[in-house]
């Protein structure tokens, strides 16, 4: 990733402690230890309904960049400082593949105080690619970055917060009783199984509209329906 990308991390411009020296006395004061950051966390490779729950989410097929060797793959990882990987990974900040261009984007900007991130501004090109092999390695994937992002932003809305935790409490009904390992991966299968839970309720009320039933218990049986069909897709896993 250093040789596609340069030593200096194109998110948030921190200057990798293994740049020449000349580099590294040029701007003494962005010297860090870069890391690799995955898009979407590499134990996703782990959990096929949750793959599936994304692909749902993304309204396109990511299964297959999610699956085995492709998520530890050049297409998602980055490097980047320790300050910033973990803002990127509670959804602090994220990047926007927008017209063949990566761009900056800090969901929250009060809490986007890295010690290198603070320095850009929201919207400003992140520069893939300027290494010294930097095209003859894989650029990362922008509609990983985007589906990132989205979430994101959803977890960061108004209320979003206290419906995410009410899920995760009651993830038992969901998963039989199973909460993947780390905190992103547990918010982003929350999200995604409420995001399903919603579509099949919506997709009932609209053919129970569409059909004019008017009965009073229509509610309670669209809760049901979309309950039953989600059940029946996590126990195919």
């Amino acid at each position: 990733i250093l040789a596609r990308d340069g030593v200096a991390s194109p998110l948030g411009g921190a200057i990798d402690r293994s740049a020449p020296h000349d580099i590294r006395q040029s701007a003494p004061d962005r010297v860090a230890k870069l890391e690799a950051a995955h898009i979407m966390p590499i134990m996703l490779s782990k959990y096929p309904l949750m793959q599936k729950l994304l692909s749902m989410f993304a309204g396109t097929n990511v299964e297959a960049v999610l699956r085995g060797k492709r998520i530890n793959s050049p297409s998602n990882i980055f490097c980047t400082d320790h300050d910033t990987h973990l803002l990127f990974d509670e959804f602090i900040v994220g990047i926007q593949y927008l017209n063949g261009q990566y761009l900056l984007r800090k969901i929250v900007q009060e809490e986007a105080q890295g010690a290198y991130i603070s320095h850009c501004l929201d919207g400003e090109e992140v520069m893939f690619g300027t290494g010294p092999r930097g095209h003859e390695i894989e650029f990362p994937d922008g509609e990983l970055f985007n589906i990132h992002l989205a979430i994101a932003k959803v977890l960061h809305a108004s209320g979003a917060g206290e419906v995410i935790g009410k899920i995760l409490q009651d993830e038992e009904d969901f998963n039989e009783g199973i909460v993947e390992d780390g905190p992103s991966a547990a918010r982003i299968s929350a999200f995604a199984l409420r995001m399903a839970l919603q579509e099949v309720q919506a997709a009932a009320y609209s053919a129970e509209s569409a059909s004019g039933c008017d009965d009073d218990n229509s509610g309670n049986k669209q809760q049901e329906r979309g309950r039953g069909v989600l059940r029946a897709s996590t126990n195919s896993r």
